[in-house]
């Protein structure tokens, strides 16, 4: 059977393909122009005459698999994608094939099943009540908590401001947003924060900056200060955002004392979690996140440490009353919405996704064979590892690292030359042995690592010292 075999061809190249990375004798990032890699591929003749199949499909993927960037690579030390777990892959592959949308109940039970189990798996890692499975009264009881699954944490971000922004003013969905609604932000915090608000119409001069400390924290004491202020200007907070932990370098926000500060003035408080909530997951590591229980919302990626492919991200709320009515299914929508039996539940109305995949199954299908601890063990190894490589670097004259981290990120700058981290960068890429990136920190420009690879090493660490040195020796 053709479909089969087709199966068979593409499980044996990813096969070969993870056997190539495992070794990391390979580049771990070959870019090259993109009309070479569409020539050599030969898109066109295939879109226009088919035949995609059998030894065609084989060679296919031989030529395409080779200008990917390996993320289980040991050099890879790039972005926050996760390495995935094959398990992980599989559920994807099995929804893609299925093509059950978990949106609307009626079209993918299994999928809403496994999606409501993992929201309720999440809520109960944070300390908040899951949702109650079989309960047909959204608005019954006030105290469960609530979440959708959606297409990354930028969704994520937006959802959790669109559901803050609804308890301030529950009628915004009819009336249009009221004057001077204002965002309080650590100026470290995730772009897709000050886009949301561009988004929502609340614009980017209602986003104010809160202050941080040398490590990039939000200073507790300061927030005072800039409410006054804000208020003063003739704007009204209506949420503070916190970050555990922040994208640049990794350090998380003093959750329990920021929720002191909105509790008091009756803020909604919401964690930025999309890189550092699976410290959940870890007896080592929790207390991080202490005080997140007393948010109000939480966005929560399992496309970074949870090994899961992209994207598969999580919203979590503490009350579910303000993400049900924070986006109100249209009376236009007739062909979803009507009397019928219901023995599930819909998620399309917590979410400004329509259809979107199963993405449940990416996390599910690993979590399912790995379990909680050895997931929590894969995060404290990958956490360990940037405390090692932090202490490793350090301790070199010529290397320096402006903060000691909290996660599985490290930032660092080379001193032992005056070439430029973007310029050092370029020929690291170039060289294909090490994948990794940059970022700007308090005004200056420092490499960045993220250990995402179950392969990285200490050893690999000290290879790249040693390349560092030698590509700035070359280019100064």
């Amino acid at each position: 059977m053709k479909f089969s075999n087709d199966f068979t061809i593409v499980q044996e190249a990813l096969g070969a393909y993870w056997e190539e990375c495992q070794g990391g004798d390979v580049r771990v990032i070959n870019q090259t122009d993109i009309s070479h890699i569409m020539e050599v591929l030969e898109l066109g003749k295939w879109c226009e005459h088919g035949g995609l199949q059998g030894q065609n499909l084989k060679a296919f993927l031989g030529q395409f698999l080779g200008y990917h960037t390996r993320l289980h690579h040991s050099g890879y030390l790039g972005h926050q994608c996760a390495a995935p777990n094959p398990m992980a892959a599989l559920g994807s592959v099995v929804n893609s094939f299925t093509n059950n949308v978990p949106s609307i109940y009626e079209m993918g039970p299994a999928s809403v099943a496994i999606e409501l189990f993992l929201i309720n798996w999440m809520l109960d890692k944070v300390g908040w009540e899951p949702i109650p499975v079989g309960s047909d009264d959204r608005f019954a009881k006030l105290s469960h908590g609530s979440g959708v699954l959606v297409n990354g944490g930028s969704i994520a971000n937006l959802t959790a401001l669109i559901t803050a922004r609804t308890r301030m003013h529950p009628d915004v969905w009819q009336q249009g947003n009221s004057e001077g609604l204002a965002i309080l932000l650590p100026s470290e915090s995730h772009y897709s924060l000050t886009k949301s608000a561009g988004i929502l119409g609340i614009g980017k001069k209602a986003v104010h900056l809160l202050e941080v400390d040398g490590q990039g924290a939000i200073v507790p004491d300061k927030l005072p200060q800039l409410y006054q202020k804000v208020q003063a200007a003739g704007q009204q907070p209506f949420v503070i955002v916190a970050n555990a932990c922040n994208t640049a370098v990794g350090i998380y926000d003093p959750l329990d004392e920021i929720a002191d500060f909105c509790q008091e003035h009756e803020l909604w408080f919401h964690v930025d979690g999309a890189h550092g909530a699976s410290a959940l997951l870890s007896e080592k590591h929790r207390h991080k996140l202490k005080g997140a229980v007393r948010a109000d919302s939480l966005v929560w990626d399992a496309h970074k440490l949870l090994q899961v492919p992209s994207l598969c991200a999580a919203l979590l709320v503490k009350n579910q009353t303000y993400l049900e009515r924070a986006m109100p299914v249209e009376d236009n929508a007739s062909y979803l919405f009507h009397d019928k039996k219901q023995p599930g539940m819909d998620t399309l109305h917590r979410t400004i996704e329509t259809t979107k995949p199963g993405l449940g199954e990416r996390l599910f299908f690993v979590l399912g064979a790995m379990g909680e601890q050895s997931m929590a063990n894969f995060i404290d190894r990958q956490y360990q590892l940037a405390m090692e490589a932090y202490r490793y670097l350090n301790n070199l004259d010529d290397f320096v690292c402006p903060v000691e981290p909290q996660s599985n990120i490290l930032c660092f700058r080379y001193t032992g030359s005056p070439v430029a981290p973007l310029v050092l960068r370029e020929k690291i890429l170039a060289s294909g042995e090490f994948y990794l990136t940059t970022t700007l920190f308090k005004g200056v420009r420092y490499l960045r690592l993220v250990f995402m690879s179950p392969n990285t090493k200490l050893e690999h660490i000290k290879r790249l010292v040693d390349s560092v040195r030698s590509l700035a020796k070359i280019t100064s």
